[in-house]
């Protein structure tokens, strides 16, 4: 443990049209026990009042970056990636809020593990419940790490911290819409880089009806992104995809892997 360890953290945040969530988002980031944070919020040419719910911060942590809109959101990461200037990049949506202690157990994990290059911890997922007109929270704890298990389902959720280096050394796949999350906690599995649990639920992630991963399950970017991951699979590490993953990774509709590999 290194008690003097205090490195800049990066929370980097793409965002889409989410002018009614963000400022949550923000402002579960200022509220963090760990003051030593950047904010890189990564606009992908959001046509909504995005950039004046950001400016109303006036933080001076806050920097706010839009793009042209291309609807790729491994793009929009591997831009704010590159704008990061923190040694420990964390992944943040801008529909989902962090615990105030998430960057303090962030940085902890890392000063005990100093060779770590990825840091996950638990979560709480919470969606509307339409029937009930209720709120639901529910638990995903974090389990050890498995080669083996993350080969079959991304049982790790996307929203992790990184080394600035280790990401910078594999970027998300531009190609990929939907599932950058998989495919990079695949290629860092891959590439053997050392990933630390965190057993503590320390994000709130928001089912919202129109996130990104719910629609590409519905007009098919999810379909598209798992025939990039399996050819990433098969092309560069020589590995090919069993059936299982390939469900856990699009839902409950099964893929031909001939077709797709």
């Amino acid at each position: 443990m290194r008690p003097d360890y205090r490195p800049l953290i990066s929370v980097v945040m793409p965002s889409w049209n989410r002018d009614y969530t963000i400022q949550n988002s923000i402002r579960s980031i200022v509220d963090q026990t760990y003051d030593n944070w950047e904010l890189v919020i990564v606009d992908d040419g959001s046509t909504d009042a995005t950039k004046k719910v950001v400016m109303n911060f006036a933080n001076p942590k806050i920097k706010f970056i839009q793009l042209e809109h291309s609807g790729f959101i491994s793009k929009v990461r591997n831009a704010g990636n590159a704008l990061a200037k923190g040694e420990i990049i964390v992944v943040h949506d801008s529909d989902d809020q962090s615990f105030p202690d998430r960057l303090q157990s962030i940085v902890d994990a890392f000063a005990e593990n100093p060779d770590a290059d990825l840091v996950y911890h638990g979560m709480y997922q919470r969606f509307y419940d339409h029937y009930n007109n209720a709120i639901v929270r529910t638990p995903k704890e974090a389990v050890p790490f498995s080669k083996e298990r993350l080969l079959r389902e991304q049982y790790i959720p996307g929203q992790v911290a990184y080394k600035t280096s280790a990401i910078l050394d594999t970027p998300y796949d531009e190609r990929i819409k939907c599932c950058d999350d998989y495919q990079m906690l695949l290629e860092f599995c891959l590439k053997g880089k050392k990933f630390v649990p965190v057993f503590k639920n320390l994000y709130d992630y928001v089912n919202s009806p129109d996130s990104v991963n719910i629609n590409g399950e519905i007009d098919g970017r999810r379909r598209k992104d798992v025939e990039v991951i399996l050819s990433i699979l098969k092309e560069k590490y020589g590995v090919e995809a069993t059936a299982e993953m390939v469900r856990n990774t699009i839902g409950s509709e099964i893929v031909e892997i001939n077709k797709v590999s």
